[in-house]
């Protein structure tokens, strides 16, 4: 009997076509994490890397939540804007300490750019870059330095993806392969 291999070829195909289109509906979630020994002191080695706070700077959409999780050996705090200004944690504050293991998340609204850093291992900054996405096409060329989403964008998958099940199915009905 055929129906069980073409059933497990269609539904593999539909599995494709779901994860190839998952990232298309746009992601509303994003994970920080800090850097392993980035509380050990100010001359750490993610200090001039400029990566405590991994990735940095995480550009996200308004909307997103973003989810700082302590990957460090102690615990650490999130507080927005910069050590040496006076509108510390006016955007976002953690209020406690984040210890090993654990997550703060905090849900930007507006665009903008949000620095941040710990207020107890003041060394360890960071940025959110928070852009509405672009409602006008590009215009630039597609280069290797600059990959952009083709015209078809995330639908091209689930295009593909019908087309091939439809010819398994045809195929499977008519037993006989097309010949194009």
């Amino acid at each position: 009997m055929k129906s069980k291999p073409i059933g497990a070829l269609f539904g593999l195909l539909a599995l494709v076509a779901i994860l190839g289109v998952a990232p298309a509906f746009g992601q509303t979630a994003n994970e920080i994490d800090m850097t392993k020994g980035a509380g050990a002191a100010a001359t750490a080695d993610c200090v001039a890397a400029k990566n405590c706070f991994t990735p940095n700077p995480l550009s996200v959409t308004p909307g997103t939540t973003v989810t700082w999780k302590n990957t460090d050996t102690v615990s650490h705090y999130v507080t927005s804007g910069q050590p040496s200004d006076n509108t510390t944690g006016t955007v976002f504050d953690s209020g406690n300490l984040i210890k090993p293991g654990s997550t703060y998340q905090f849900t930007f609204a507006n665009a903008g750019t949000f620095d941040y850093f710990c207020t107890v291992h003041p060394w360890m900054t960071a940025q959110v870059i928070v852009a509405a996405a672009s409602s006008t096409p590009s215009t630039t060329p597609a280069t290797p330095d600059n990959a952009t989403v083709p015209e078809f964008g995330p639908v091209a998958s689930i295009v593909l993806a019908i087309a091939v099940m439809s010819m398994v199915v045809f195929a499977a009905k008519t037993r006989v392969i097309p010949k194009f």
